[in-house]
């Protein structure tokens, strides 16, 4: 016998299958929606206003703008073989510029805001647990509310993107081995040869490309056309039929928390406002280092679950929680499939996890639900409520209800 109703999340779907971008009258019709839901079912829950702007975006121009200017200023050294040693320096300064990215830019416990301040919502339902001793785990669901789209599907930006950066560090190895040559040229003081110039060549040609596809990036601006019905009204869906059966079925030892996050696509700005403004708190009522977050982030033609964590480096997401998660699998007649990071995609989970290591907090572990196969038709007018399916909706649910009620039982 199912706790609920078989079609209701696949209804949720349907009836949040409008445009939701952050800060528009989408996004409160969508937060209005999960009220109306939680109200329904005596779901107490709190609204979080946050304030968030669009720095990411202008973040992602300037580093656009700098790669013009970058292989712009590459370009016209190569033309001049006298101070073509000069782009050694210059890659230099790349790199730099590539640390100074990867420490800021890329760092999920920051928060970065600034540029015009709009403002968003996240949505806050804690169901207390039957036994309300001190110290207790606590487990927090979290799933984004906004939706977007852009000039291209993902896949297609991610082609580009990949495409752009094996032809700029190609440009960057031919150009150092260039800058070296002329050195060499005008130390022994010979001619220049005709490979030379072939090789020069190549390098111009690809930095012409490279200009043009900076170009292309640097414009590329957000739309209105997705719905985002598995981006990310599946996440929606699936946390509020399991915040109704966990208000009916209350945890014995642990604390269950429900964060509808806003802003997430513009750069996960609802859950850091969350984790920088509660963790602390959370972290004097509960023992985090026994506590896990599990996103919902996509649910579509499959149940995935991410494995892994790292663009480069690829290491283990978490100790054992998605062990867990499988083990529920057993019992769930449509079973997850492993799902690997893709380039460029980052999730909720990843603030918890940033912010819970700083924090010293090493045993909290996080997890995420994303059906990297639907990345295909997410932020584009493909994401409609017909790729997702109720089976795989209340799959999810079953492993995620299954999966907390055996992790209370492991508790102490």
């Amino acid at each position: 016998m199912n706790l609920y109703e078989e079609n209701a999340a696949i209804n949720h779907i349907k009836s949040l299958s409008f445009t939701r971008y952050a800060a528009t009258e989408g996004e409160s019709k969508a937060i209005n929606y999960i009220q109306n839901q939680l109200d329904k079912e005596n779901v107490a829950f709190n609204l979080e206003s946050f304030e968030w702007s669009n720095s990411f975006s202008i973040l992602r121009k300037l580093i656009f703008l700098w790669l013009f200017i970058f292989v712009c200023g590459s370009e016209i050294l190569l033309l001049f073989p006298d101070f073509t040693w000069l782009i050694l320096p210059l890659d230099g300064l790349f790199f730099l510029f590539l640390i100074f990215l990867n420490k800021y830019f890329f760092d999920y416990s920051r928060n970065i805001s600034f540029g015009k301040k709009r403002k968003s919502k996240n949505i806050i339902a804690t169901i207390k647990a039957r036994n309300l001793y001190p110290k207790r785990p606590v487990i927090i669901f979290s799933a984004h509310h906004d939706s977007i789209s852009n000039n291209f599907p993902y896949k297609i930006t991610k082609i580009l993107l990949l495409s752009g950066l094996f032809l700029l560090f190609s440009h960057i190895i031919i150009n150092l081995i260039l800058s070296i040559w002329s050195i060499i040229i005008s130390l022994i003081i010979i001619q220049i040869e005709t490979i030379y110039l072939w090789i020069r060549m190549i390098s111009l040609i690809i930095g012409i490309i490279l200009l043009v596809g900076v170009s292309i990036f640097f414009f590329m601006k957000s739309t209105d056309l997705s719905v985002g019905a598995i981006d990310n009204a599946s996440g929606i869906a699936v946390l509020l039929e399991l915040a109704k059966l966990v208000k009916k079925n209350p945890l014995e030892k642990t604390d269950v928390i429900f964060l509808w996050c806003g802003a997430e696509e513009m750069g996960h700005f609802g859950s850091k406002n969350y984790c920088s403004k509660h963790l602390e708190n959370l972290n004097h009522d509960y023992n985090l280092n026994k506590s896990f977050n599990i996103n919902i982030d996509m649910v579509g033609t499959y149940i995935g679950l991410v494995d892994e964590t790292g663009l480069f480096k690829k290491t283990k997401l978490n100790k054992n929680l998605n062990d867990v998660l499988r083990a529920s699998d057993t019992q769930n007649r449509i079973p997850s499939k492993k799902s690997k990071p893709s380039f460029g995609t980052g999730s909720d989970h990843l603030v918890f996890k940033a912010i819970t290591e700083k924090m010293g907090k090493k045993g909290f572990q996080v997890t995420c639900f994303l059906s990297k196969e639907d990345l295909k038709y997410i932020h584009s007018k493909k994401d409609i409520p017909e790729l997702c399916s109720a089976e795989n909706l209340n799959g999810c649910i079953d492993i995620c209800y299954n999966t907390i009620r055996s992790l209370d039982s492991r508790v102490e």
